[in-house]
């Protein structure tokens, strides 16, 4: 397994082992073979059989990027996952991953997907937004009350998802989860009308967002996420949203040391690849590999409750302020992220996929005798 930080000029996704095939021309025909003498007759089928066997031999190069930091947890699971991937693929398949930003924020990682000079990508909604914007309902601001709320909307929807992704060209091979996304300030805030105003990062190129936080009462400030840490050094934005495990891992709180404790929503993502290029593996090795994918999916899944709470246990020593709210003020923040409704369904994704997460949202509470 290799990690690299550039090649992104190239568009090839297999590597080809140095063997020459005769041109078709210089093949004998059918009708000709079979007039041929015994010996040339085998010289040709030794022909045809090498040229299988040199197709057979091509390795299949899947280039996958990520924001996740090099070294992290999630990067350390992708490397397992490479090195599984080339064990059950008699080294068929290699997995080189580009992490901590190396191939772009995540639209520049789409971006790249398309045009062939990445094959894969493990993005978040907000990426797979530039593919299809329906699994961004789920992470609308303050729709998904609970984790048992979560857990079921989250597998009755990603199958649907799933074929729409594949639909326009794509595989998913994992679904993940990471965490519950908070506020992270430079100040302390403890509730929206504390913050009216405040400079908050928007994600560059989904201009819908920036006009949710304004409906929130922010002032967004539109720029790449691997602009975060500078953005925040000059004071060009005072806070951000994301999920404990990314302000750890990425380093963003030591600029943004107070979290006021009222979650703003779940943000999920997948790891999606290319069909053109999936499709270039056999499939009994597509199988294989998508199982292994599901594996570490699952194990990713179960550990993310607990790297929350590790990530946050860990800012807190670094001297992040945990802001205890009180039931007025976390109030505020379920009203404030209510605004941004009627905004995101219709403009972000399809009032027919929010109304859908939201249908199936209010059948588990009606099930659960919950409002």
């Amino acid at each position: 397994m290799q990690t690299e930080q550039d090649g992104f000029c190239h568009r090839g996704h297999r590597d080809h082992r140095d063997v020459s095939c005769p041109d078709r021309d210089s093949v004998p025909s059918v009708h000709s073979v079979a007039k041929a003498p015994w010996f040339l007759r085998l010289a040709s089928a030794l022909v045809a059989s090498f040229c299988l066997t040199a197709a057979s031999a091509e390795v299949v190069t899947v280039k996958l990027g990520t924001l996740a930091p090099d070294g992290s947890a999630w990067h350390l699971l992708l490397k397992e996952m490479a090195e599984k991937w080339a064990e059950a693929s008699g080294g068929k398949v290699k997995l080189k991953i580009y992490p901590g930003g190396v191939a772009g924020d995540e639209g520049d990682m789409v971006r790249k997907m398309r045009v062939g000079q990445l094959s894969a990508a493990a993005v978040s909604v907000i990426g797979l937004h530039d593919i299809e914007p329906s699994p961004q309902a789920i992470a609308t601001p303050g729709l998904i009350g609970n984790q048992a709320e979560w857990d079921h909307v989250f597998e009755k929807m990603t199958p649907v998802w799933e074929k729409q992704f594949r639909d326009k060209g794509f595989v998913t091979l994992i679904w993940g989860d990471t965490g519950w996304v908070y506020m992270f300030f430079k100040k302390e805030v403890r509730t929206p009308a504390q913050a009216k105003g405040m400079r908050v990062f928007a994600w560059a190129g989904d201009p819908a967002s920036a006009d949710g936080w304004k409906l929130a009462g922010f002032q967004p400030v539109v720029i790449s996420s691997t602009d975060m840490l500078p953005s925040l050094n000059t004071g060009m934005i005072e806070g951000f949203a994301t999920t404990p495990i990314m302000a750890f891992t990425a380093r963003w709180y030591e600029q943004a040391k107070h979290m006021p404790d009222a979650s703003w929503g779940h943000l999920p993502g997948a790891t999606i690849v290319s069909k053109e290029v999936w499709d270039k593996i056999p499939p009994d090795t597509r199988d294989k590999l998508r199982a292994i994918a599901r594996e570490y999916g699952v194990k990713v899944a179960k550990e993310v409750s607990k790297m929350q709470a590790d990530a946050i246990a860990q800012m807190k020593k670094n001297g992040l302020k945990v802001l205890a709210l009180d039931e007025a003020e976390k109030k505020a923040w379920v009203e404030a992220s209510e605004k941004t409704w009627p905004l995101v369904r219709g403009r972000i994704c399809p009032a027919e996929a929010f109304d859908e997460v939201k249908r199936v949202r209010d059948e588990y509470r009606a099930a659960k005798g919950k409002k």
